[in-house]
């Protein structure tokens, strides 16, 4: 039986490398990987493993694709049936000027190529954060909470505009649409823990410690995607669930200091609370 055919935007990145693995893994895809990089310059397990053979054997394709540019977009796209937009500029840098373009104009691009490919599903990798201010605490929330007035920053205002952009091209050109909106990720390859452990010595609390976050585990993100795909192949499913958003999260709200000296003890640092 033939593979469905898929794209992953932004595919070598954290999230996307273990969503490629799963989809490779499940035999039911094969799976076409863009990102910035001119060739896919893989880590030695993935040369040995999974992606590696996949690469070798036309399972998996790396196309070298900006989705600021339509056309180099539009070709990675030709013959994909289903298209995971995960790609998004870094949020440590706050430039509006360049998370406009990539995940505002880029996630434009995307919906625009996939129109002009007949791509029939679009799962766009959202935030949690497109609905937090920055300043009041969301407890309990669900999705009808609706977007901030203001935005604490320009990768959390983009996404949520990128955000509107999916949701709207839902059942346009027969293309249905979800966006998953995940809580802080971490997991293998993450770059959370590295930046944790970059700070420990010189961390410290500022204010009363009690602020908490829901992180979720990129496995658990990753299944978030593939359900909304499945979700959306069925009738009801598309009725239900296209042009929507849902958060993944735990469902362990937890204390982020917590969290962080977890980490670092598991890792033989010594628990240091500055204040």
């Amino acid at each position: 039986m033939a593979k469905k055919v898929c794209a992953v935007t932004g595919g070598r990145g954290f999230m996307a490398r273990h969503l490629v693995a799963a989809l490779l893994r499940s035999g039911e895809w094969s799976v076409r990987i863009t990102d910035l990089a001119p060739v896919a310059a893989l880590e030695p397990e993935e040369k040995e493993g999974l992606l590696g053979a996949a690469l070798r054997d036309g399972i998996a394709v790396y196309a070298s694709a900006d989705v600021c540019d339509l056309a180099l977009l539009t070709k990675a796209f030709e013959g994909v049936d289903v298209v995971f937009h995960t790609a998004a500029a870094d949020p440590v840098n706050n430039s509006f000027k360049l998370h406009y373009k990539v995940n505002v104009e880029g996630t434009k691009n995307v919906i625009d190529a996939c129109k002009t490919c007949k791509v029939k599903r679009l799962i766009y990798t959202s935030s949690s954060a497109v609905v937090f201010d920055g300043v009041h605490g969301l407890f309990g929330v669900d999705e009808s909470i609706p977007y901030p007035d203001k935005f604490p920053d320009a990768y959390t205002q983009t996404k949520a505009e990128a955000e509107k952009l999916v949701k709207k091209a839902n059942d346009t050109n027969e293309l249905l649409t979800c966006c998953i909106r995940p809580g802080t990720i971490f997991g293998p390859g993450d770059i959370l823990v590295p930046y944790i452990v970059s700070y420990a010595r010189t961390m410290f609390i500022i204010g009363d410690g009690k602020n908490s976050d829901d992180f979720v585990y990129v496995e658990n993100v990753v299944n978030g995607h593939i359900c909304a795909e499945r979700t959306l192949t069925t009738k009801s499913g598309a009725a239900r669930s296209g042009g929507k958003a849902y958060f993944i999260t735990n469902m362990e709200p937890m204390n982020m200091w917590r969290f962080i000296y977890i980490v670092l003890e598991e890792l033989g640092f010594k628990r240091l609370r500055r204040w």
